[in-house]
């Protein structure tokens, strides 16, 4: 069936992408708890809350997916992330992003943790405005110039990952904003950015991407970014 994409851009609205793309399943299961401990990840597919259920899958965490309503968010937006085991609600899915690492990641003291709060922080305060524009108005990251952009992509020349080399919560905050592009810009050419391609592509293929986003969302990724890099190759 023909799904339409959507992303909730900001706390008051969606926004409806002008594309639709072809989607064989849903990229989750939801899970049915039959009791009230754990955590419970409100939301849906046509949302940022996928980028949530990615990092869940990558640090292997339980979890039972819930409808988008009702919930106890207080402006009824998702994603919404409940804990029982502590009794913790989170919303914003950057905040939600943060409180997994620190309550379920490998990081020991605030010095490990500053290393990627930063760009959870940085991704939701500035990538997204790079990536979709105010109001969707278009996306800044293929262009020329673009002193943010560029220092990423310098980065990425000389390591596989934002921190260490080694995946983290890092990726899944800045990633999954750059994967969305090419779904909201079918005309993006990032033939010109090489080593961020590399690292969409590379994002994309990861097990638990696909389970989150869903095999259409990770193909579509990787056919750009094989494309991208043969137009880059060609000079």
């Amino acid at each position: 069936y023909l799904l339409v994409i959507s992303l909730f851009i900001n706390c008051n609205s969606f926004i409806i992408a002008p594309i639709v793309y072809k989607s064989i399943q849903k990229s989750y299961k939801l899970e049915m708890s039959s009791n009230n401990d754990g955590i419970f990840l409100y939301g849906s597919q046509q949302t940022r809350s996928p980028l949530v259920n990615w990092y869940l899958l990558e640090l292997n965490i339980p979890f039972t997916q819930k409808p988008p309503r009702p919930s106890n968010h207080p402006f009824g937006q998702i994603p919404f992330l409940t804990d029982k085991n502590n009794q913790v609600e989170v919303f914003e899915s950057g905040a939600i992003l943060l409180y997994l690492a620190d309550e379920y990641g490998s990081y020991k003291n605030s010095i490990e943790r500053a290393s990627y709060t930063k760009w959870v922080v940085w991704a939701n305060s500035e990538l997204d405005g790079l990536c979709f524009g105010r109001g969707m108005s278009g996306t800044k990251i293929d262009k020329p110039n673009v002193k943010q952009i560029d220092k990423l992509e310098q980065m990425l020349s000389s390591t596989d990952y934002l921190i260490n080399n080694q995946f983290s919560v890092a990726d899944v905050a800045v990633c999954s904003y750059l994967n969305y592009v090419p779904l909201f810009f079918r005309d993006v050419n990032l033939s010109t950015r090489p080593n961020i391609v590399k690292y969409m592509d590379r994002c994309a293929k990861r097990p638990a991407f696909i389970e989150a986003f869903g095999e259409d969302h990770s193909g579509l990724i990787q056919s750009k970014a094989n494309e991208w890099v043969n137009k880059s190759n060609k000079g």
